[in-house]
Protein backbone atom coordinates (compact mmCIF):
# COMPACT_ATOMS: atom_id res chain seq x y z
CA UNK A 1 0.00 0.00 0.00
CA UNK A 2 1.43 3.43 -0.70
CA UNK A 3 0.83 6.42 1.92
CA UNK A 4 -2.23 7.97 -0.73
CA UNK A 5 -3.73 4.50 0.51
CA UNK A 6 -3.89 5.05 4.87
CA UNK A 7 -3.73 8.95 4.51
CA UNK A 8 -7.25 9.04 2.51
CA UNK A 9 -8.60 6.75 4.71
CA UNK A 10 -7.98 8.55 7.79
CA UNK A 11 -9.04 11.78 5.95
CA UNK A 12 -12.03 10.27 4.93
CA UNK A 13 -13.03 8.71 8.60
CA UNK A 14 -12.68 12.53 10.13
CA UNK A 15 -15.22 13.67 7.61
CA UNK A 16 -17.87 10.98 8.21
CA UNK A 17 -17.26 11.51 11.65
CA UNK A 18 -18.17 14.52 11.19
CA UNK A 19 -21.26 13.28 9.96
CA UNK A 20 -21.84 10.56 12.47
CA UNK A 21 -21.64 13.54 15.28
CA UNK A 22 -24.05 15.89 13.77
CA UNK A 23 -26.22 13.03 13.15
CA UNK A 24 -25.73 11.77 16.59
CA UNK A 25 -26.44 15.04 18.36
CA UNK A 26 -30.23 15.39 16.01
CA UNK A 27 -31.08 11.78 16.85
CA UNK A 28 -31.10 13.07 20.32
CA UNK A 29 -31.71 16.38 20.88
CA UNK A 30 -33.80 16.39 17.59
CA UNK A 31 -35.74 13.37 17.11
CA UNK A 32 -35.94 13.12 20.86
CA UNK A 33 -33.79 9.10 21.24
CA UNK A 34 -32.85 9.05 24.66
CA UNK A 35 -29.16 8.17 25.52
CA UNK A 36 -29.59 4.60 26.51
CA UNK A 37 -31.73 4.10 23.86
CA UNK A 38 -29.20 5.18 21.32
CA UNK A 39 -25.97 3.52 23.23
CA UNK A 40 -28.36 0.02 23.08
CA UNK A 41 -28.77 0.63 19.39
CA UNK A 42 -25.02 0.82 18.69
CA UNK A 43 -24.66 -2.52 20.83
CA UNK A 44 -26.92 -4.22 18.28
CA UNK A 45 -24.71 -2.37 15.26
CA UNK A 46 -21.30 -3.71 16.72
CA UNK A 47 -22.49 -7.02 17.22
CA UNK A 48 -23.88 -7.42 13.23
CA UNK A 49 -20.49 -5.96 12.73
CA UNK A 50 -18.54 -8.55 14.12
CA UNK A 51 -21.03 -11.31 12.64
CA UNK A 52 -20.43 -10.41 9.51
CA UNK A 53 -16.55 -10.24 9.62
CA UNK A 54 -16.71 -13.21 11.13
CA UNK A 55 -18.91 -14.99 8.35
CA UNK A 56 -16.89 -13.48 5.56
CA UNK A 57 -13.48 -14.11 6.60
CA UNK A 58 -13.20 -15.73 9.71
CA UNK A 59 -10.72 -14.61 12.67
CA UNK A 60 -7.22 -16.41 11.98
CA UNK A 61 -5.44 -18.27 15.06
CA UNK A 62 -3.55 -15.70 17.18
CA UNK A 63 -2.08 -15.69 20.64
CA UNK A 64 -4.57 -15.46 23.27
CA UNK A 65 -3.12 -12.02 24.30
CA UNK A 66 -3.64 -10.63 20.83
CA UNK A 67 -7.34 -11.66 21.39
CA UNK A 68 -7.66 -10.15 24.74
CA UNK A 69 -6.30 -6.70 23.77
CA UNK A 70 -8.42 -6.65 20.79
CA UNK A 71 -11.38 -7.28 22.83
CA UNK A 72 -10.26 -4.63 25.96
CA UNK A 73 -9.94 -2.14 23.05
CA UNK A 74 -13.85 -2.49 22.75
CA UNK A 75 -14.41 -2.28 26.18
CA UNK A 76 -12.34 0.95 26.46
CA UNK A 77 -14.93 2.29 23.94
CA UNK A 78 -17.66 1.01 25.32
CA UNK A 79 -16.59 2.63 28.50
CA UNK A 80 -16.24 5.71 26.95
CA UNK A 81 -19.24 6.01 24.63
CA UNK A 82 -22.10 6.93 27.33
CA UNK A 83 -19.79 9.99 28.46
CA UNK A 84 -19.08 11.05 24.80
CA UNK A 85 -23.00 10.76 24.05
CA UNK A 86 -24.57 11.96 27.66
CA UNK A 87 -22.01 14.80 27.21
CA UNK A 88 -23.32 15.20 23.59
CA UNK A 89 -26.68 15.46 24.43
CA UNK A 90 -26.10 18.51 26.83
CA UNK A 91 -23.71 20.33 25.20
CA UNK A 92 -23.43 22.21 21.68
CA UNK A 93 -21.69 20.03 19.49
CA UNK A 94 -19.13 22.89 18.06
CA UNK A 95 -18.03 22.71 21.37
CA UNK A 96 -17.30 18.94 22.55
CA UNK A 97 -15.90 18.09 19.01
CA UNK A 98 -12.82 19.61 19.34
CA UNK A 99 -12.21 18.43 22.72
CA UNK A 100 -13.44 14.83 22.29
CA UNK A 101 -11.21 14.75 18.98
CA UNK A 102 -8.02 15.68 20.71
CA UNK A 103 -7.27 12.20 22.12
CA UNK A 104 -4.44 11.79 19.12
CA UNK A 105 -2.61 14.70 21.42
CA UNK A 106 -3.16 12.67 23.85
CA UNK A 107 -1.74 9.19 22.45
CA UNK A 108 1.50 11.29 21.78
CA UNK A 109 1.67 12.70 25.49
CA UNK A 110 1.54 8.81 26.63
CA UNK A 111 4.12 7.68 24.65
CA UNK A 112 6.32 10.58 26.56
CA UNK A 113 5.02 9.21 29.94
CA UNK A 114 4.76 5.73 29.00
CA UNK A 115 7.48 5.29 26.59
CA UNK A 116 10.37 7.63 27.69
CA UNK A 117 9.91 9.13 24.01
CA UNK A 118 10.76 13.37 24.20
CA UNK A 119 8.98 15.91 22.83
CA UNK A 120 10.61 18.56 19.99
CA UNK A 121 10.22 22.25 20.39
CA UNK A 122 7.78 21.84 17.18
CA UNK A 123 5.92 19.24 18.94
CA UNK A 124 5.70 20.94 22.16
CA UNK A 125 3.65 24.05 20.66
CA UNK A 126 1.36 21.39 18.24
CA UNK A 127 0.70 20.45 21.63
CA UNK A 128 0.15 23.49 23.60
CA UNK A 129 -2.37 24.56 20.56
CA UNK A 130 -4.63 21.35 20.70
CA UNK A 131 -4.65 21.55 24.61
CA UNK A 132 -5.47 25.44 24.08
CA UNK A 133 -7.77 24.46 21.52
CA UNK A 134 -9.53 22.38 23.75
CA UNK A 135 -9.66 24.54 26.44
CA UNK A 136 -11.24 27.31 24.74
CA UNK A 137 -14.14 25.31 23.48
CA UNK A 138 -14.91 24.45 27.09
CA UNK A 139 -14.98 27.86 28.32
CA UNK A 140 -18.16 30.23 28.21
CA UNK A 141 -17.41 33.67 28.50
CA UNK A 142 -20.51 35.44 29.49
CA UNK A 143 -21.14 39.22 28.82
CA UNK A 144 -19.82 40.32 32.02
CA UNK A 145 -16.54 38.50 30.60
CA UNK A 146 -16.95 35.63 33.28
CA UNK A 147 -16.16 32.51 32.15
CA UNK A 148 -18.20 29.50 33.11
CA UNK A 149 -17.29 25.69 32.33
CA UNK A 150 -19.84 22.97 32.08
CA UNK A 151 -19.13 20.33 34.36
CA UNK A 152 -20.57 18.07 31.59
CA UNK A 153 -17.17 18.82 29.82
CA UNK A 154 -15.06 16.46 32.72
CA UNK A 155 -16.79 13.18 32.04
CA UNK A 156 -15.72 14.08 28.02
CA UNK A 157 -12.44 14.73 29.39
CA UNK A 158 -12.25 10.88 31.19
CA UNK A 159 -13.38 9.70 27.98
CA UNK A 160 -10.92 10.90 25.38
CA UNK A 161 -8.17 10.17 27.89
CA UNK A 162 -9.90 6.23 27.67
CA UNK A 163 -9.95 6.59 24.12
CA UNK A 164 -6.12 7.46 23.72
CA UNK A 165 -5.65 4.52 26.00
CA UNK A 166 -7.65 2.48 23.84
CA UNK A 167 -5.55 3.56 20.46
CA UNK A 168 -2.50 2.51 21.64
CA UNK A 169 -4.06 -0.38 22.56
CA UNK A 170 -5.33 -0.79 18.78
CA UNK A 171 -1.99 -0.49 17.40
CA UNK A 172 -0.52 -3.31 18.98
CA UNK A 173 -3.13 -5.83 18.02
CA UNK A 174 -3.13 -4.36 14.03
CA UNK A 175 0.52 -5.38 14.03
CA UNK A 176 -0.43 -9.75 14.65
CA UNK A 177 -3.95 -9.58 13.01
CA UNK A 178 -5.61 -7.51 9.53
CA UNK A 179 -7.29 -3.96 10.39
CA UNK A 180 -10.75 -6.07 9.77
CA UNK A 181 -10.55 -8.54 12.50
CA UNK A 182 -9.12 -5.91 14.82
CA UNK A 183 -11.80 -4.22 13.85
CA UNK A 184 -14.44 -6.79 14.64
CA UNK A 185 -12.30 -6.98 18.19
CA UNK A 186 -13.18 -3.76 19.02
CA UNK A 187 -16.60 -4.23 18.29
CA UNK A 188 -17.02 -7.60 20.25
CA UNK A 189 -15.55 -5.70 23.44
CA UNK A 190 -17.71 -2.36 22.67
CA UNK A 191 -21.45 -4.64 21.95
CA UNK A 192 -20.64 -6.45 25.20
CA UNK A 193 -20.40 -3.22 27.26
CA UNK A 194 -23.39 -1.43 25.66
CA UNK A 195 -25.46 -4.32 26.19
CA UNK A 196 -24.21 -5.16 29.48
CA UNK A 197 -25.44 -1.82 30.46
CA UNK A 198 -28.59 -1.01 28.78
CA UNK A 199 -30.18 -4.14 27.40
CA UNK A 200 -33.36 -3.56 29.71
CA UNK A 201 -36.83 -4.61 28.63
CA UNK A 202 -37.93 -0.68 29.15
CA UNK A 203 -34.93 0.67 26.52
CA UNK A 204 -35.30 -2.11 24.36
CA UNK A 205 -39.39 -0.74 23.86
CA UNK A 206 -38.27 2.70 23.87
CA UNK A 207 -35.95 2.01 21.47
CA UNK A 208 -38.25 0.25 19.22
CA UNK A 209 -40.68 3.14 18.84
CA UNK A 210 -38.05 5.36 17.93
CA UNK A 211 -37.61 3.00 15.42
CA UNK A 212 -41.20 2.26 13.43
CA UNK A 213 -41.02 6.38 12.20
CA UNK A 214 -39.72 6.07 9.06
CA UNK A 215 -37.60 9.37 8.97
CA UNK A 216 -35.76 8.27 12.82
CA UNK A 217 -34.93 4.95 11.10
CA UNK A 218 -33.72 6.64 8.33
CA UNK A 219 -31.13 8.73 10.61
CA UNK A 220 -30.15 5.78 12.69
CA UNK A 221 -29.32 4.10 9.20
CA UNK A 222 -27.41 7.29 7.99
CA UNK A 223 -25.54 6.64 11.36
CA UNK A 224 -24.80 3.35 11.84
CA UNK A 225 -23.37 3.18 8.34
CA UNK A 226 -20.96 6.59 8.25
CA UNK A 227 -19.96 5.19 11.73
CA UNK A 228 -19.15 1.69 10.92
CA UNK A 229 -17.49 3.11 7.42
CA UNK A 230 -15.32 5.40 9.80
CA UNK A 231 -14.05 2.92 12.47
CA UNK A 232 -13.33 0.47 9.30
CA UNK A 233 -11.63 3.14 7.57
CA UNK A 234 -9.47 4.89 10.90
CA UNK A 235 -8.61 1.38 11.55
CA UNK A 236 -7.60 0.69 8.35
CA UNK A 237 -5.02 3.56 8.37
CA UNK A 238 -3.70 2.30 11.92
CA UNK A 239 -2.84 -0.93 10.96
CA UNK A 240 -1.30 0.38 7.37
CA UNK A 241 0.32 3.69 8.69
CA UNK A 242 2.48 4.91 11.13
CA UNK A 243 -0.38 5.49 14.27
CA UNK A 244 0.36 9.01 15.28
CA UNK A 245 -0.12 10.24 11.29
CA UNK A 246 -3.32 8.33 11.17
CA UNK A 247 -4.90 9.90 13.81
CA UNK A 248 -3.76 13.21 13.06
CA UNK A 249 -5.07 13.17 9.36
CA UNK A 250 -8.17 12.24 11.28
CA UNK A 251 -8.34 15.02 13.63
CA UNK A 252 -9.29 17.32 11.41
CA UNK A 253 -13.14 16.51 12.62
CA UNK A 254 -13.73 19.43 14.38
CA UNK A 255 -13.17 21.38 11.45
CA UNK A 256 -15.71 19.79 9.36
CA UNK A 257 -18.11 19.70 12.75
CA UNK A 258 -17.91 23.40 12.74
CA UNK A 259 -18.88 23.86 9.40
CA UNK A 260 -21.62 21.18 8.92
CA UNK A 261 -22.97 22.81 12.60
CA UNK A 262 -22.91 26.14 11.71
CA UNK A 263 -24.81 25.73 8.15
CA UNK A 264 -27.24 23.35 9.95
CA UNK A 265 -28.39 26.08 12.86
CA UNK A 266 -28.22 28.84 10.41
CA UNK A 267 -30.28 26.94 7.44
CA UNK A 268 -32.48 24.76 9.59
CA UNK A 269 -33.70 24.10 12.89
CA UNK A 270 -31.92 20.20 13.63
CA UNK A 271 -29.19 22.43 15.62
CA UNK A 272 -31.18 24.90 17.85
CA UNK A 273 -28.55 24.69 21.09
CA UNK A 274 -25.83 26.35 18.96
CA UNK A 275 -25.18 29.42 19.40
CA UNK A 276 -24.48 31.59 16.21
CA UNK A 277 -23.85 35.43 17.84
CA UNK A 278 -20.35 36.38 16.29
CA UNK A 279 -18.32 36.29 19.14
CA UNK A 280 -19.42 32.21 20.11
CA UNK A 281 -18.90 31.28 16.46
CA UNK A 282 -15.49 33.26 16.24
CA UNK A 283 -14.42 31.39 19.79
CA UNK A 284 -15.52 27.63 18.06
CA UNK A 285 -14.29 28.22 14.91
CA UNK A 286 -10.13 29.02 16.50
CA UNK A 287 -11.22 26.59 19.31
CA UNK A 288 -11.35 23.69 16.18
CA UNK A 289 -8.72 25.28 14.37
CA UNK A 290 -6.05 25.05 16.98
CA UNK A 291 -6.79 21.49 17.62
CA UNK A 292 -6.89 20.26 14.27
CA UNK A 293 -3.50 22.81 13.51
CA UNK A 294 -1.42 21.60 16.55
CA UNK A 295 -2.39 18.21 15.72
CA UNK A 296 -1.37 18.38 11.94
CA UNK A 297 1.63 20.22 13.78
CA UNK A 298 2.60 17.34 15.34
CA UNK A 299 2.72 15.25 12.49
CA UNK A 300 5.55 17.02 10.08
CA UNK A 301 7.82 18.24 13.20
Amino acid sequence: MTIIDWAVAALLSAILLAVVTITDKVIMTGLGLRVRGFLLFIGFQTLATVIIVAVVNPFPSAALDVYIRGIGVGLMWGVAAPLLLWTLSREEVSRVTPISQSHPLLVVIFAVVLLGETLSLVESIAAALAIGGAVLAAIRLSDAGQIRLSGSIAYLGVAVVIIALAQILLKTVTDDLSFWHALALRSAGMSFMLMAMNLRKEILVDLGRFMWSGRQFTALAIDAGAATTAMALITFAIATGPVSLANAFASTTPLFVFLASVLLAWKTRLLREETLDRRAVTQKLVAAGMVAGGLVLITIA
